[in-house]
């Protein structure tokens, strides 16, 4: 089993657990050791076997026994034991945002609730509000989350599909006849979420291609297969469309399968207007002459008249066409263009990874400078720090700087805005580390005017230099945060803070929409990681500037594309 079905193995112990009564202890131990394997860079597998799995930090012995009969049966006796006696259709119920484990239970035994159905009915029939624990605002808000789950339902993480697409592209660019591959559809475009997997294929050989994808050994089931497109669901439920064009057409298919439904329509409009009909194979005269062929999109979308190409993550008709006829588009921001990153944290909080951990992955990704920021205080669950641990940290951050001088490492901390906008660090620690990162992570429904007030205030403090994450969303888990966006900015303007994209891609938060929003207002973006583990540091170029670029970011709207001086002097205001 990979790490991300073992990490789900234990987190389902960990909700059975709950969902029986078990005490906390024993609940958050098998949180932890998932949020362990989680993190891993190695394989779990490879650990159990070597015997290393006992230096990892969260996973205890009786924990890892179990993870060594996983690794050599790929089933768990004590799991079927939880299982015995739980409705399936519990697991659905805890999906709903604001439906825990122990919601979950108490729904359970009080009103005989065992699916999402009899959840919802029991709302609408308002037996939710009485229970212990809930009310009239929980019921309501369990009404919209199951809303929400059905607009989500089968969409998956663009980082839980994007390593399925890079397999699986590597595995037919080594059929016989292939000459190109790509990955096009939601998740070239960059979408936060997607629900398949679209590959287009050149080839003058397509059944060679068919078989291929049919017999690929990831395959559960094959959903259809023709002569030149073949559907596919995963064993992890993953739906992958394969489609074959000669590699005349290949331009003109990848243009239409990537962009969005009415940036095609759009294209189309152009095509017509100019005497061509555009579809997925070619470019073709109304007149009946022959269709002009095309190495590239570049020269298909310079043939439309555009003045400029149009990347993919911009292709979803929002005012991209005409900006591309005229020239105006900005130039994107790239990965390489990130100096350095802030929002990183240790182990120090919840982090898996030391300073000296992180600190090296970073001199390994090429980074200029790196920001250690771990949680404040109040986040408790986080394992937050106090004044005084923050002051211990600096010891090792100290250490860490002598280590590795080619980095300049600062010293922050993602301090939490409280309910009325004031800052969880008294003002003399918050003028003592280098930077703040300012963000909600409680009291994230608070009513709209209130969370405005609540956030201008914070942004109004001189020692915040970012506001992180803003939306304060999960994907697929929690809506974002309400609150009006204009005085916010006028705050952050004011004040010189730029606004975070965060890179988790359980977050991508700002998101794309905004990021256009706070690039218009004239207000700097920083992308980060928010990363809670060596691996993940790389996230701020995999995925946040994936967002930022969805926004028409360019590097001259990043903070963090400023070589150090600049940014240490410029934005940090540090000398």
């Amino acid at each position: 089993m990979d790490n991300r079905a073992v990490e789900a193995v234990l987190n389902e112990i960990a909700a059975l657990l709950e969902l029986k009564g078990a005490n906390t202890f024993k609940v958050r131990a098998y949180q932890n050791a998932a949020r362990a394997v989680g993190n891993l860079q190695e394989d779990v597998g490879e650990l159990v076997e070597s015997g290393e799995i006992k230096s990892v930090r969260g996973i205890g012995k009786s924990i890892q026994e179990k993870l060594k009969e996983l690794h050599e049966t790929e089933e768990l006796v004590y799991l079927e034991e939880l299982r015995s006696g739980v409705p399936e259709g519990l697991f659905e119920i805890m999906t709903v945002p604001g439906m825990g484990p122990k919601k979950t239970k108490v729904v359970w035994e009080e009103l005989s609730v065992t699916t999402l159905v009899d959840l919802e009915t029991a709302c609408k029939e308002d037996q939710v509000a009485g229970l212990k624990g809930f009310g009239k605002k929980s019921q309501a808000k369990i009404l919209d989350g199951i809303e929400h789950l059905e607009l989500t339902r089968g969409r998956r993480l663009r980082s839980q599909a994007l390593p399925q697409a890079a397999r699986l592209k590597a595995l037919l660019e080594g059929v016989a006849g292939v000459e190109r591959v790509e990955v096009a559809g939601s998740l070239r475009r960059g979408r936060e979420t997607v629900k398949d997997v679209d590959l287009l294929v050149a080839s003058l050989e397509p059944e060679a291609v068919m078989e291929a994808a049919r017999d690929d050994p990831e395959v559960d089931s094959i959903i259809g297969s023709g002569a030149t497109k073949t559907s596919v669901r995963l064993k992890d439920g993953l739906q992958v469309d394969v489609r074959v064009v000669e590699p005349r057409s290949f331009a003109c298919a990848l243009a239409y399968f990537t962009g969005s439904k009415d940036f095609n329509v759009a294209l189309r409009g152009m095509a017509l207007d100019q005497g061509y009909s555009l579809n997925e194979y070619d470019l073709r005269p109304l007149d009946g002459s022959p269709p002009p062929e095309f190495a590239t999109e570049e020269e298909l979308h310079k043939a439309l008249g555009l003045a400029q190409y149009v990347p993919p993550e911009l292709r979803e008709n929002t005012g991209e066409i005409a900006a591309a006829i005229k020239g105006e588009l900005p130039t994107l921001i790239e990965p390489t263009d990130l100096q350095g990153i802030l929002h990183v944290h240790t182990k120090w909080s919840d982090g898996t990874g030391t300073v000296d951990e992180m600190v090296r992955g970073a001199v390994e990704l090429g980074y200029d400078y790196l920001g250690i920021s771990d949680h404040s205080e109040i986040a408790g669950y986080a394992n937050g720090l106090s004044v005084d641990r923050l002051h211990r940290q600096r010891e090792e951050i100290e250490a860490a700087r002598e280590a590795y001088p080619q980095i300049r490492i600062f010293h922050g901390c993602e301090v939490d805005i409280l309910g009325d906008g004031q800052l969880d660090l008294t003002d003399e620690c918050l003028e003592w580390l280098d930077f703040v990162i300012a963000s909600v992570h409680m009291e994230l429904r608070q009513e709209r005017s209130k969370m405005t007030k609540r956030l201008v205030r914070a942004m109004s403090h001189p020692q915040v230099r970012v506001f992180g994450h803003p939306l304060g969303r999960k994907l697929l888990k929690r809506d974002s945060s309400a609150f009006d966006w204009e005085p916010v900015l006028d705050a952050c303007v004011e004040n010189s803070i730029a606004v975070e994209v965060n890179g988790s891609p359980h977050r991508l938060d700002a998101d794309w929409v905004h990021v256009r929003r706070i690039r218009a207002r004239g207000v700097k973006l920083c992308v980060n990681p928010d990363a809670h583990a060596q691996a993940t540091l790389i996230d701020a170029a995999r995925y946040g500037v994936c967002e930022a670029r969805r926004g028409w970011a360019s590097k001259e709207d990043v903070v963090n594309t400023l070589d150090l001086a600049a940014f240490e002097k410029d934005f940090l205001r540090i000398g």
